[in-house]
Order: C-alpha cells, then structure tokens, then sequence
C-alpha cells in the first residue's frame, strides 16, 4: 500500500513540539479513524519520530527501508502519513528523505515548519542548549550566529508544499500550537489538558547548570533539571534582556529578514521585564536546592565565578566576536 499524501511537521526547535508531539501520540486512534496514520515506527520513545530523522541524516538506506517496511505493517487503510520530529530540521540535504518518500510512494508532501523571530528563538534555544549539552558559550556568541533561512526555505520546497507559520501565541488559533496545526494539516481537534512537558531551563539554574559545564561537574542529568524547572517557576524563567540591545541585533538580523520576507513582520517582545542573570539575591541558596536535587557538588570557584558572570548572559556584539 501506498500513501495518498504525506505531512512531515518538522518543527522548529522549542516551537511546541513536544506538547504537540504528546498529543498526536495520544491521539492515534482517532487520527486513524480518520485515515492519518502516526507510527510507532521510527518513534523510541513512541512519541516523535526521532529515529527516522537520524536514519535521514545519515543517509542509512537500509534502515530508511526497515522503517519503511514497519510503517507499512502498522498500516490498516490510512491514506496519510503523519511523521513529527524537530530533527527533520537538521537535514543538510534531502537525498534519504527523498529516498524514503519514493518507498512510500507518496504522492502528495505537505511540510509544516513554526519559525520564531530571532531573539524569541534564541533566549529559548540558548536555554535548552544548555540544559541538554556541555556547551557553555556566552549568550552573545550563541544568537549572533544565527544566519539567514532562504536555504532552508529552499531545501524543503524541493521536497513538498512548505506551509510555514510564526510560533507566537498570539498568532495561533486560539493561542494553541495544538489546534493551530490541526487546522494546518486538517487533522480533527480535541482538546487534552497537557503541560508544558520540555521547559527550557532559566534562572540560577541555568546559571548553574553553564558553569557545571565548564568546570566539567559529572552526573548533572536532564530529567533532574526538568523537574526542578516544573517545580520552581524561577528556575523556568527567561532572562533580562535590553530592549536597545535587542533592537539592534534584530536591525542586523538576516534570519530575521529572511523569514519576514516569506510571513511578515515578526512578532516581538521585549525581555526587559526578566531578572538579570545571575540572580545574586538568591544565587548561594539556589545553588545548595540544586546541588541537593541533582545530586551534584559545587565548590566555592565556581560560586564566585558564577556570581561574576553577568556578561555571560548579556546581549552585547563586541562579546560575539
């Protein structure tokens, strides 16, 4: 059997996923009901479509047809392939995809991508990169990098009808990444009582979590980190930034310029509302709860050294360089 038509939501990072993710795996039954098929296959944690994505990336065609060969088994009459992982994004380019699809025989692919405005996405992605990784750049270093997305564009029009959308609640359907995309992709809505399930890290926490980095502190896992940051709101927030600083990284901006000229204009915000980071009032008992909740040390260099680090977190070009 082949599929009528084919929908890959590919993100982007910290657009929604995981909540979206949640509730499309919740939701299988009704989606097969009426005839969208969102597999387990490919899915190790039966939720997003991690695995195939990899397999994508790396070109592994043999795994491409295994997957290929388990999506057909979990067929039963479904004329749509519903596929969702934020790791589509990383696609260099799209030989395996364009493989996979013609295994599929897909005769119809719809790309649905939510894109953020340039600093929106980058105090939440610099959040999440350092919760996950063992990177520690400065903030500065991290959004200045942020290049144009014509290529981007490009790479995935050459595969289906790319719908693109501004990842901005007050942009959504009824301020819902969940219904807005249902609607995007003609899916039925139901509505499910889900929670933010992948906060970015904030507050001293991040602080926190930076300098372990650094200073190579072992056995700081994810989970424990979310579940602080789901605990206690301050450890979830978002961080100060200037709106002077901010204007002028976004009058710089090509990533910026080059998704307004496919949506319109972004929709902004302003972070001058946040604390600065380090928040100094309360950074030796955040990092006691932390160190007791994580099961982690730190010693009192790393202390001082955190307690200094406001440049780290600020939004200065000079920094960049």
């Amino acid at each position: 059997m082949t599929f009528e038509n084919v929908i890959l939501h590919i993100g982007r990072h910290k657009s929604g996923t995981s909540s979206l993710q949640h509730w499309l795996a919740l939701s299988r039954g009704r989606l097969s009901e009426v005839g969208v098929l969102y597999p387990h296959t490919g899915a190790p944690n039966r939720i997003a479509h991690h695995r195939i994505a990899g397999a994508l990336r790396e070109k592994a065609f043999g795994d491409v047809v295994r997957l290929v060969e388990g999506i057909r088994q979990e067929q039963a009459g479904e004329d749509t392939l519903l596929l969702s992982s934020e790791a589509f994004q990383n696609l260099d380019d799209m030989d395996g995809l364009q493989y996979m699809l013609a295994h599929l025989g897909a005769q119809k692919v719809t790309v649905i991508c939510y894109v953020r405005e340039h600093l929106d996405y980058a105090v939440s992605a610099y959040r999440q990169m350092i919760q996950a990784q063992s990177k520690s750049p400065s903030f500065s270093k991290y959004c200045y990098r942020f290049q144009g997305m014509t290529p981007f564009f490009e790479r995935w029009r050459s595969v289906g009808d790319l719908h693109l959308a501004w990842y901005h609640r007050d942009l959504l359907k009824n301020g819902d990444i969940i219904e807005d995309f249902c609607e995007r992709a003609g899916l039925p809505f139901q509505e499910r009582n889900l929670e933010d399930r992948n906060p970015s890290i904030g507050g001293n926490l991040l602080v926190y979590k930076l300098f372990s980095n650094r200073m190579k502190v072992e056995g700081l896992k994810y989970e424990a980190l979310r579940k602080l940051a789901l605990e206690e709101p301050s450890f979830r927030a978002p961080f100060f930034v200037p709106d002077e600083a901010a204007a002028e990284l976004r009058a710089q901006s090509r990533y910026n310029a080059t998704v307004e000229a496919e949506l319109g204009a972004a929709p902004v915000r302003s972070w001058e509302c946040h604390k600065p980071l380090p928040d100094l009032e309360t950074l030796e008992g955040d990092f006691d709860r932390i160190s007791v909740a994580t099961g982690t040390k730190f010693d009192s260099d790393m202390l001082t050294k955190a307690g200094r680090s406001h440049r780290v977190f600020s939004l200065t070009p000079e920094l960049a360089k």
